[in-house]
């Protein structure tokens, strides 16, 4: 049947209308300031095909992941025996990537009693019993890293499965925070569940399959004459993480972009092998990487992300690497994927100039303290992750005090929602003077953040891209490495580090943590002087800089 592109393009809209719903839903009914002020979560929405139909703003870190928990779900049940009210939960790693915090919900839409379509949320649990809370720093094989879920039936015909949400809260040291949050996952999918049947009952089921076709027909078109449009040939590009937190190895990172007519091949042959430490990736995280990496490279068409936007793209990793790590190898921090998409973007800067960035924020740079709450007795667990700076491009200054690569929407937590649920002070939040690489284009400014304990606490840090910071292009300097300084509350020494590991601290220690400032694009003597006297009196760079690197003569 035949289609008009107006109802085409109203089946569209209404795709990532419905994810948005979605992503409200969870916004306003999560127990945890990570899921309703961080947006640390995924939502989308697929057919019955398991193709991708829409999504919300989020973590593209987590939704180009979602395809594959579908699939294991119908792996195990078969889709004939999933029935309408059926939820299911999966969080292990080597099935759908990412690390085990981040926990997906499935829920069948049936239509008429056959399964239609599927919504998918996945957030980060705060705790889902890993050896120490948040997130270790020294794990070294995934069962130290949480309970591993397989596809696990958690409602029946919408009813609980009480049995699963028992075990579930007794591995977490949170198990308030978990129901809760999983909750509204349901809660999410629920309404994703009304709109998408609405849906299919205003236009017909027939109707909308077609629909659909003819989206993902449109989509692929344009993503594919893209792709021609970059000059056929390999581009390479290589560089390191610091370490894996085990020893002080740097794990190299390689990259082969190989453009063949209208199809594109991402290749990380020849990168470390999987490491001891948890920074491995899994292949289903190292696949939604490139996607996002093709998405970045051509944004005008981000609205119309769905199935049809990847169709041309391989990607290829190594078993046994860094990114295609084997069991048991331990997954929490897969941060090496940050650098890859950071390379596909060096390794094309040559042939598409004006679609890449200088070195982007290359790290989560997680900030971490837990403890027992003074005025409630319970344990706490409070994380984030802190802002950098984006790298600049042919046209415009990067971006300041923005989230790291892979993490799209994602948010730091507010100073007020921090200060108000638990024991620490914000004594400062401000960017860094010269800390964006200079450059025609300048780098974006990091992010300074200093924190005092109001109470005993232990602390986990995680800073990375220190002995690789995030490098300029054609001519720009790279940005600031980040840095992370201890203050002791005994007016000791103060100390230098990048990585802790649930190390005490007493009340009273500052903690002042510097973020990478973003890389520089072109030669910073070609920067207008206008821009760099507007930078100044800003306060974004300095009297020195604007002389010695700028040439300008305030």
């Amino acid at each position: 049947m035949n289609v008009d592109p107006i109802t085409t393009e109203v089946i569209r809209n209404a795709y990532n209308s419905i994810a948005e719903d979605m992503s409200a839903v969870l916004n306003r009914s999560a127990y945890s300031p990570i899921i309703y002020e961080m947006h640390d979560y995924g939502v989308a929405l697929f057919n019955e095909n398991v193709q991708m139909l829409g999504q919300a703003p989020g973590l593209p870190y987590f939704t180009g992941g979602l395809e594959p928990a579908i699939k294991a779900v119908i792996g195990k049940y078969g889709l004939e025996n999933i029935k309408e009210g059926d939820v299911f939960v999966v969080n292990d790693s080597f099935m759908v990537g990412a690390h085990l915090n981040d926990t997906d919900i499935i829920s069948v839409y049936c239509h008429k009693g056959k399964p239609a379509g599927f919504g998918v949320i996945r957030t980060h649990w705060s705790d889902i019993g890993m050896a120490d809370p948040g997130m270790p720093l020294g794990t070294t094989e995934i069962f130290q890293e949480g309970i591993r879920l397989p596809p696990t039936r958690i409602m029946s015909g919408g009813e609980w499965e009480k049995d699963i949400v028992d075990i579930l809260c007794l591995n977490s040291r949170l198990p308030q925070s978990l129901k809760g949050d999983m909750g509204a996952q349901i809660a999410a999918a629920r309404i994703g569940e009304r709109r998408y049947l609405e849906l299919i009952d205003r236009f017909g089921l027939d109707t909308v399959r077609q629909a659909t076709s003819n989206i993902f027909t449109t989509t692929e078109t344009k993503f594919r004459a893209f792709i021609s449009s970059i000059p056929d040939g390999s581009y390479t590009a290589e560089g390191f993480n610091d370490n894996d937190s085990i020893s002080d190895e740097p794990v190299f990172v390689k990259v082969t972009v190989t453009i063949s007519g209208d199809e594109i091949t991402i290749d990380t042959t020849g990168s470390n092998k999987q490491c001891r430490g948890n920074i491995n990736s899994t292949i289903a995280t190292t696949v939604t990487t490139a996607k996002l990496a093709m998405a970045l490279l051509y944004p005008s068409i981000t609205p119309e992300i769905n199935y049809g936007s990847y169709t041309n793209l391989k990607v290829i990793a190594e078993p046994g690497s860094v990114l295609h790590a084997q069991e048991p190898a331990a997954c929490m921090r897969p941060i090496p994927t940050m650098l890859m998409l950071d390379l596909i973007f060096k390794a094309l800067s040559p042939a598409i100039p004006d679609n890449v960035t200088a070195g982007l924020p290359g790290d989560s740079w997680n900030v971490h303290f837990f403890g027992r709450h003074p005025d409630t007795g319970e344990f706490y667990v409070q994380g984030e992750s802190l802002d950098g700076g984006w790298g600049a491009s042919s046209q415009v200054d990067g971006v300041s005090s923005t989230t790291h690569s892979v993490a799209g929407d994602f948010r730091n937590c507010p100073t007020e929602t921090m200060e108000s649920r638990y024991p620490v002070l914000i004594k400062r939040l401000q960017l860094g003077k010269d800390s964006g690489g200079a450059g025609k284009f300048r780098g974006g400014l990091n992010v300074i953040k200093e924190y005092e304990l109001l109470e005993d606490a232990e602390v986990d840090l995680h800073f990375d891209r220190a002995k690789m910071p995030q490098w300029g292009l054609f001519g720009g300097h790279d940005g600031v490495a980040p840095r992370v300084t201890i203050y002791p509350a005994d007016d000791a020494e103060p100390m230098e580090v990048l990585k802790l590991k649930k190390t005490p601290m007493k009340k009273g220690t500052r903690i002042i943590a510097r973020t990478g400032g973003g890389g520089g694009f072109g030669e910073p003597r070609e920067r207008h002087p206008d821009a760099v006297r507007e930078d100044l009196s800003n306060g974004y760079v300095s009297i020195e800089a604007a002389r010695d690197i700028y040439g300008v003569d305030i």
